[in-house]
């Protein structure tokens, strides 16, 4: 089985990135011209409930903006769109190992979840391993949450015992 690195965005991270693209727009705007139904009213509810997006009403419309927690999550959604992208491999590993303290549990929950989410493989319980170049937001996305200081992120020519990795990204790899 080939690890095949993708990312679909929800309707939500969707709307999300149009509103980063575009500024401020109404629903109507971004749906480009069309009826605006029950999903994407929820999701703008949960979004604004998120504190991602405020409205303001303008006539009979109400136009949204992201907040600044708002770019930052359009920021993280567009990286992981990048980071799915197809690569040709380097021949370099990107491992990263973390102890992030209990006192910051929810932290480190959130840290495994986005490793998950942008690719990377679990290989013991703190590490996980990654086989393309790593961008400097990335990086950012980790200093700004406060846990980088946390991490080491190490680049590896080999690992010894890499079968796993090896036929977990590229099955064609003798």
């Amino acid at each position: 089985m080939r690890r095949v690195i993708t990312y679909e965005p929800t309707t939500t991270e969707l709307l999300l990135l149009a509103l980063k693209r575009v500024g401020n727009a109404s629903l109507d705007i971004l749906l480009g011209g069309k009826v605006v139904d029950k999903k994407f009213r929820k999701v703008t509810e949960r979004l604004r409930r998120r504190n991602l997006i405020f409205g303001e009403r303008q006539g009979k419309r109400i136009t949204f903006e992201l907040t600044d927690e708002g770019r930052v999550e359009a920021d993280k959604i567009k990286l992981k769109l990048e980071m799915a992208k197809r690569k040709r491999w380097d021949g370099k590993w990107r491992i990263i190992i973390f102890d992030v303290p209990e006192k910051m549990r929810g932290k480190r929950d959130l840290l495994r979840k986005e490793l998950i989410a942008f690719g990377f493989m679990q290989l013991q319980k703190s590490v996980w391993a990654y086989p393309y170049k790593l961008p400097e937001e990335f990086i950012d996305l980790w200093k700004n949450a406060g846990i980088l200081s946390y991490c080491v992120i190490i680049e590896a020519v080999k690992i010894i015992n890499n079968a796993t990795l090896q036929k977990f990204y590229f099955p064609k790899i003798k």
